[in-house]
């Protein structure tokens, strides 16, 4: 377990913080691209890592990211008129370029110069569905790191966002933690839980897979052996990048497909999860929203992206169907989510108690925390400038005679220092 000093370097991402520091180091999401889809269209105040940004499409098609409150006298942009080549603010007239250069001032005398003033703006690339920004020093920006997905025809992925009430760490957490996928997504991996005859027993019926695990130079990779699922069982492989990025291993349960997973905190207490489930054929919206569970209105606003869900609404599990429905709520995603609210904005590690199934978590932590260490002294973090279009998951059987690793070929294991 952590102390509370070591939960709160861990969870806190503000400007300013030691771990907040790390995430400047990396390209991050701000929006999906489908919210700015409209050349021209309204300009959206978007949060992360504690800043307030303001993301906008020009008429001319070019996506800019600038700090929200207008250099003037601090007026919110998101209410600004988007232009040709950008964005005016609506109360004197401002108007600033997609680099934050000051195009226009409607409120300056004829007789006197314009100041020579910039808003403060953010590079932007916009790959595979999303909006990335980089919020870090200029000197130290990494060239942007395109994943294998980017690459598909649009078809053949589904693009999601969904922000929730709780810390960006226990996001993240569960998504790295496989023993709960047998347990909590009870309903989608283990359909014959509640005495179904017909279901054959599969590898998902093990509820404690035993694991290895190894660093990466993109942040560490794991497996998760189960019995069951043939003769020699089943090995999970997934890793985790840097700083907050997984990709989940398809298989039967997901279709054989792949999802990547990024959690990005909007600040402390928030978070947005943004979701690329992709594969080698064409894909349905409608069928992701119902794996999810974000097709379901009073947990999910598609107009908002919020997960319609807090420690006040416990009332929308449906504990009148939970003998034949495990947690009483319809989704992986949505049980997930359910499971990292109800313990609070920010979680205190130092009160839990680990064991052996945790050792993916535990291996996250200490990742993090040694690179907000190295960044101190001076040095880059780990999965710094990393190309992230060879990483993979996989879900199959186990090797013969061979070790795991072999699975993953491309994946380079980080030499001890």
């Amino acid at each position: 377990m952590l102390t509370k000093e070591q939960n709160e370097r861990l969870c806190r991402v503000g400007p300013g913080t030691p771990m907040g520091a790390l995430f400047r180091r990396f390209w991050l999401p701000v929006c999906t691209a489908d919210k700015l889809s409209e050349p021209g269209g309204a300009p959206r105040a978007e949060r992360l890592l504690g800043q307030d940004l303001v993301v906008f499409r020009g008429k001319d098609g070019k996506v800019g990211v600038l700090d929200e409150f207008c250099i003037h006298r601090g007026a919110s942009l998101a209410l600004g008129r988007v232009e040709e080549c950008g964005l005016r603010c609506l109360y004197h007239g401002w108007s600033f370029g997609v680099d934050g250069s000051v195009l226009d001032i409607m409120n300056i005398p004829a007789d006197k110069r314009s100041p020579k003033l910039k808003a403060r703006a953010y590079p932007v690339m916009e790959e595979g569905g999303l909006i990335w920004t980089y919020l870090g020093p200029k000197e130290s920006q990494p060239a942007f790191r395109r994943y294998a997905y980017m690459d598909l025809p649009e078809a053949n992925r589904v693009v999601l966002m969904w922000k929730t009430n709780a810390n960006w760490v226990q996001m993240l957490e569960g998504g790295l933690d496989s023993s709960h996928v047998s347990i909590l997504h009870t309903n989608a991996a283990r359909p014959g839980w509640a005495g179904a005859s017909d279901k054959k027993i599969g590898a998902m019926d093990d509820t404690g897979p035993t694991l290895g695990i190894e660093d990466t130079q993109f942040g560490y990779h794991y497996a998760a052996f189960r019995k069951g699922s043939g003769e020699g069982g089943n090995v999970r492989i997934t890793p985790f990048i840097m700083p907050s990025g997984r990709i989940i291993p398809g298989g039967a349960l997901l279709g054989f497909n792949s999802t990547l997973l990024i959690e990005v905190p909007v600040d402390d207490e928030h978070t947005a999860t943004y979701s690329v489930r992709y594969a080698d054929r064409a894909m349905s919206r409608a069928d992701r929203l119902r794996e999810t569970g974000l097709d379901n209105p009073e947990i999910y606003s598609q107009e908002t992206q919020e997960f319609l869900f807090s420690r006040d609404e416990f009332h929308k599990q449906r504990r009148d169907i939970m003998e034949t429905n495990w947690s009483g709520f319809r989704g992986i995603s949505t049980e997930d989510a359910v499971i990292a609210v109800s313990m609070g904005p920010i979680y205190d590690r130092s009160k839990e108690n680990l064991i052996s199934s945790d050792l993916a978590i535990v291996r996250m932590r200490r990742r993090l925390l040694d690179s907000v260490d190295r960044m101190e002294q001076g040095l880059e973090p780990v999965g710094f400038d990393i190309d992230t279009g060879s990483i993979e998951a996989v879900d199959t059987a186990p090797p013969d005679g061979a070790h795991w690793r072999t699975l993953v070929p491309s994946h380079k294991i980080e030499e001890p220092a």
